[in-house]
């Protein structure tokens, strides 16, 4: 090898290096930090994290523009002060979000989880014991404290499977999957079917169809961007959104029922609600047909709608500091409903 050769590839190696140590420190500063908060109260700790991101909104740290951009093109016709109000709202949910999640690594796990109250489970236990090969397919998104709603589910002992989207920082998703009680792909042994098993998304299509057919409960979220390739555009909040139908396509070619989830930060700040409602009355019909493209598009936009309530509700409880709507559609292809088509 000749010495330019040699020099990239020790400059590879020592990126490498760097990255390792890096995600070696991350590691180190989050366990001091759980350390931390489960020296404390539950509530003081939670009261510190939500007073952190108040703090973050107020100083205009990063994403707190996106936030404030976002609101006013979803709710043009509000007050100016209500959207401030919930723009600060949004951050001081994350701020107590963080906080759970430091907690839920220590010995106050436990308490968090009692403060969670779960209704509507029924229904998926139901669909689950009525058919051991045909599980039921959960969507939602990201509303109040999810990793706590997932940690609940874990510890709830039905069969689930959660279709996640993997970080770019490894730390972070052994973190995250050690804090939800789950085992990520591969290492759950067929009969454990207790397990909460994560799957990332780049892997998803086989795994799930697995899960499903092993009467698992797959649970996907709905709002995030997806790129051009593997979304369909449906409005949300008026603006023509690219989503991802995945989860819509697989419960349809298996004829398994879609349900939809929700989980809320309760008003005393403490408590949480998870809500599983009855499974949703989509259209029926063939995948791939003349019209199936349409009929999943209606489906997924029935479903989006239901996502779009659950939000404007309480709108503080939603993630807008995540860039929903940065895969634009291509002007002059029309859909059903006006809605534009990506190219």
């Amino acid at each position: 090898m000749d010495g330019s050769g040699s020099t990239r590839s020790e400059r590879s190696a020592s990126r490498r290096d760097v990255a390792r140590i890096r995600q070696w420190l991350l590691g180190l500063f989050l366990d001091g930090l759980t350390r931390m908060a489960e020296r404390i109260p539950i509530d003081r700790a939670v009261g510190i994290g939500g007073a952190f991101g108040r703090a973050w909104f107020r100083l205009g740290g990063p994403r707190t523009a996106l936030v404030r951009e976002q609101l006013r093109a979803a709710f043009p016709d509000a007050d100016e002060g209500q959207r401030e109000v919930w723009a600060r709202g949004v951050f001081d949910q994350l701020g107590m979000g963080l906080a759970e999640w430091l907690l839920l690594r220590g010995r106050h796990r436990e308490a968090l989880l009692d403060r969670v109250r779960i209704e509507g489970l029924e229904h998926v236990e139901g669909i689950l014991r009525a058919d051991p090969s045909r599980g039921a397919m959960i969507v939602t998104g990201h509303l109040g404290n999810w990793e706590l709603a997932c940690a609940k589910i874990a510890a709830s002992g039905i069969p689930v499977s959660l279709v996640y989207r993997d970080l770019d920082r490894p730390i972070l998703d052994r973190l995250l999957l050690e804090t939800r009680g789950s085992s990520p792909i591969g290492d759950r042994p067929s009969e454990d079917v207790g397990t909460l098993e994560s799957i990332p998304m780049g892997r998803a299509g086989l795994r799930v169809a697995r899960a499903l057919r092993e009467g698992r409960a797959v649970l996907a979220l709905i709002d995030q961007n997806a790129r051009r390739n593997e979304g369909l555009f449906v409005s949300f909040f008026g603006r023509p959104a690219s989503t991802r139908p995945g989860p819509l396509v697989l419960a349809a070619r298996l004829e398994v029922p879609v349900l939809f989830a929700t989980m809320r930060r309760a008003p005393d700040r403490r408590s949480h609600h998870l809500s599983f409602e009855k499974p949703l009355d989509l259209e029926v019909g063939t995948i791939g047909s003349d019209d199936g493209e349409a009929l999943l598009r209606r489906n997924l936009q029935r479903v989006t709608r239901r996502l779009e309530r659950a939000i404007r509700a309480e709108p503080s409880q939603w993630i807008w500091t995540h860039r929903r709507w940065r895969t634009r559609p291509v002007s002059g292809k029309r859909v059903e409903g006006g809605v534009e088509e990506a190219g």
